[in-house]
């Protein structure tokens, strides 16, 4: 797991499909970033997380239950 940023400060939001159990909370901690598909995994809509939506995006990591969404 990797905290380096891309260009522009940016950084990767990813999932662990593995180790997703597809609970859901992702998709209401960042909404902007993530979105849940009908059995609750996570869609990530874009995986470059801009400054603006950076908070949300470390809620959603810190808040995953099973570790599955990471930054890369």
């Amino acid at each position: 797991m990797s905290t380096e940023r891309l260009s522009g400060g940016l950084r990767r939001l990813r999932v662990d499909p593995v180790a997703c159990d597809g609970v859901g909370m992702c998709g209401h901690l960042a909404p902007d970033l993530i979105t849940v598909d009908a059995w609750g995994y996570p869609i990530i809509t874009d995986p470059e997380v801009r400054a603006t939506h950076r908070r949300s995006a470390q809620g959603a990591v810190a808040g995953c239950p099973r570790k599955a969404l990471f930054f890369d």
